[in-house]
């Protein structure tokens, strides 16, 4: 029987700071079917970035399974879960990561055509680029360097960068982190047209309540536990049952 797109199980994670052993996840299990739209809320510490980490094949776990369309990414020697990450995942960090050296253009097409060794039509690398610049009204910045970028432009740049190699999940650690409240409300709706649009499988870890209304799961993380299904996820995050 086949199992969810992303299956989850009995997950924990431990992580040793001196003596003390610090238990970011407590057993989770949890299952996200293809083209889903979820979204993780937590306070900082709460685990919800570990959990995220471990699913996207970056952060190993303690014990448990991660199984992707079948796949126990886990099982695998570190350069499997490597080729299976780049080709299956585009990540979106809190953290832009573009280089300020290079114009819009270059920092979209430079990790994908690097990852490919240089193997793929850099012309089409660049062609698929404008179309999804120009999608995100993104165009006219082509030529642009960072700084010349706003926190929300240089944040449309990360999204299509995530999105070049067509993966098949997003996942999205904090990216409305530190922008404002319009800009953010901006970056949602974008990543809800990725969801809908390209049917990709989304996964935002945040801490921003304005995730809530476009999510098709909430899940929320206290203390390295996972609550699913809640009634009133705004109360457990500010302390409630």
């Amino acid at each position: 029987m086949m199992g969810s797109f992303i299956e989850v199980r009995d997950l924990t994670k431990i992580y040793h700071v001196g003596e003390q052993h610090v238990e970011a996840l407590k057993g989770i299990n949890l299952d996200i079917e293809e083209s889903d739209f979820a979204v993780f809320m937590g306070h900082s510490g709460s685990g919800k970035t570990t959990l995220v980490s471990v699913i996207g094949g970056l952060t190993k776990p303690t014990g448990g399974t991660v199984r992707i369309e079948g796949v126990d990414i886990w099982s695998h020697d570190d350069k499997a879960i490597s080729k299976f990450r780049n080709k299956k995942i585009g990540f979106c960090f809190q953290s832009f990561s573009l280089l300020p050296s290079l114009d819009v253009m270059n920092n979209i097409v430079m990790p994908l055509i690097f990852a490919n060794g240089g193997k793929k039509d850099r012309d089409k690398i660049r062609e698929k680029a404008v179309s999804m610049l120009r999608e995100l009204d993104m165009v006219e910045k082509v030529a642009a360097f960072p700084s010349e970028l706003s926190g929300g432009e240089q944040r449309r740049v990360a999204i299509v960068r995530a999105l070049m190699n067509d993966p098949d999940i997003i996942l999205a650690d904090e990216p409305t982190g530190e922008l404002d409240i319009r800009t953010e409300q901006e970056v949602i709706e974008i990543f809800r047209h990725i969801n809908e649009e390209y049917k990709k499988t989304v996964i935002v870890v945040s801490h921003t309540l304005a995730w809530i209304e476009k999510a098709k799961k909430v899940f929320v993380m206290k203390d390295g536990v996972l609550y699913e299904n809640v009634a009133d996820p705004v109360t457990l995050l500010m302390g409630g049952c």
